[in-house]
């Protein structure tokens, strides 16, 4: 539609049923009213209205003219408090990125509370291991282990993910409990491949591991997570998902003693949106309290 602007002169005239009372409504001249309307029937090459000594009155085109261009303003208005609305309260959808260990053992646990919170935001989780493109807008928020790189994000440190050694207990009872790392060349590790590859406690279980059968290799810690509770050997995990589990018990404590800053990372132009801005801060504040607490070793 050419011209809208030319409508909402057309409605003023046809609700004041003058020219000088639209003009007054519009915060405008009567020569800008009349022109505008003027050029609209003239574009239509049509006449909307009747001029009469007592003001201007609406032909039979121009009513049925009216009634469509009140639908089209309430759309419009409907448009404007909608845009105005999404950019001042916390709603709509919010795509979130995690590893899928976090996403079972850390957030599933506060989704709950989170929609109870804010009950109109629709969160989106993506599960990756990868560095997830916020700024090519894959995700709108992501959880990563390290300091964020670009100045085009902003982010909050929420504490430290430790990781730790386990074994099931009934693995144990079969085999000699480690005392050092040395100990490790006569075990069987869980081995990481492909997209878990290149973990620092990855790196560190082959590093003093040397020497000791890999009994089982998988790209999905959660499938590790399985493995390592039927027995088939040792791994590093982080703490969240092994401590509190009855069925292992944690080795060598203090020899693996790594822990690694978890971040919560947007890019800096959706940092201020209401609906991401809620869910930071509610991952802010939640996160740093669970990462905070001492991990109960079984």
């Amino acid at each position: 539609m050419k011209d809208w602007d030319d409508y909402r002169y057309f409605l003023a005239v046809a609700e004041q049923g003058s020219v000088s009372a639209a003009a007054r409504s519009l915060g405008t001249s009567q020569p800008t009213v009349g022109r505008r309307i003027a050029l609209l029937e003239k574009r239509l090459d049509a006449r909307l209205f009747h001029r009469r000594p007592t003001g201007f009155r609406l032909t039979e085109l121009g009513q049925q003219v009216r009634e469509r261009a009140r639908l089209i303003e309430r759309e419009a208005q409907w448009i404007e408090r909608k845009v105005s609305h999404a950019d001042r309260a916390p709603e709509g959808r919010v795509v979130l990125s995690t590893t899928e260990d976090f996403g079972c053992f850390c957030l599933a646990p506060l989704l709950g509370d989170f929609h109870r919170a804010h009950p109109e935001i629709d969160l989106d989780l993506v599960v990756a291991y990868h560095a997830i493109d916020l700024l090519g807008g894959e995700a709108d928020i992501a959880l990563r282990i390290g300091r964020p790189r670009s100045p085009q994000l902003v982010g909050r440190r929420l504490g430290k993910v430790r990781f730790r050694l386990y074994a099931s207990k009934g693995y144990l009872e079969r085999h000699r409990e480690p005392r050092s790392t040395a100990d490790l060349a006569d075990h069987a590790l869980i081995e990481s491949t492909r997209q878990l590859n290149d973990f620092p406690q990855t790196a560190w279980l082959r590093r003093n591991g040397r020497g000791a059968r890999v009994a089982f290799a998988c790209d999905n810690i959660m499938v590790q997570l399985s493995a390592l509770e039927a027995g088939l050997g040792i791994m590093a995990l982080p703490s969240y998902m092994g401590d509190g589990n009855r069925s292992l018990r944690v080795i060598l404590p203090d020899q693996l003693d790594l822990a690694l800053d978890l971040w919560v990372l947007a890019p800096r132009d959706l940092g201020k949106v209401p609906r991401v801005r809620a869910v930071l801060d509610f991952l802010a504040g939640r996160l740093r309290v669970r990462l905070a607490e001492p991990q109960a070793a079984t």
